[in-house]
């Protein structure tokens, strides 16, 4: 079934909900990740109402919380890229995409079953950054980026050749910086292709 497709490549990305949203969305839905995760799976899939707007595929979803209680949801796919954004949004698509107000961060709610999905470049200055961090390409590089906050405002969905992800991580290594993780997808893998620090002001 086509909802069945959609679901399916669901799965292959990170899902993100705006950081502001996430938790009282899922209070007031008495949703847990797991729970959530269940009612994606057997989420509405409204494909009349779905459009492709640009680079991006929104599709209108309804969900249901444990008590059967019917909620509408946005879920916006970017073309190339492997983060999917779940938007808890009455209105119809076309306010959403006119709406001023934008997302700055966005929580992570699950990671793809895929291991080790993000890998650093093999540029060599690059390397030698994360090297200076005690880290290297393989599990101690993507449990630290399943910590991290997705940054709606560095990213550029609109990059070419293709969208440039950015997502903010702390290191204990480094308590008194915070870094910015810039990937792009490449061969089914979120490729590392800069790091860069900033002081976090106390």
């Amino acid at each position: 079934m086509p909802s069945n497709r959609v679901k399916e490549s669901f799965e292959t990305r990170i899902w993100l909900m705006d950081a502001q949203q996430k938790n009282a969305f899922f209070e007031q839905n008495q949703f847990s990740t797991a729970s959530f995760y269940k009612a994606i799976q057997n989420a509405e899939v409204y494909f009349t109402k779905s459009k492709r707007h640009g680079k991006h595929k929104i599709y209108v979803l309804q969900i249901a919380n444990k008590k059967g209680k019917k909620i509408p949801l946005l879920a916006k796919c970017t073309d190339d890229s492997f983060v999917i954004d779940f938007i808890p949004y009455r209105n119809n698509w076309k306010r959403f995409v006119k709406q001023k107000i934008k997302a700055q961060y966005g929580s992570i709610i699950r990671w793809p079953q895929q291991k080790n999905l993000f890998y650093i470049s093999e540029e060599r200055g690059l390397q030698n950054q994360f090297t200076a961090l005690q880290i290297s390409n393989g599990d101690k590089l993507n449990t630290f980026l399943k910590k991290s906050t997705f940054d709606y405002t560095r990213s550029d969905f609109k990059a070419n050749p293709k969208p440039l992800h950015v997502f903010r991580l702390r290191l204990p290594q480094a308590p008194n910086a915070e870094f910015l993780s810039y990937c792009v997808w490449y061969k089914d893998k979120a490729k590392i292709v800069a790091l860069r620090s900033q002081t976090i002001d106390k």
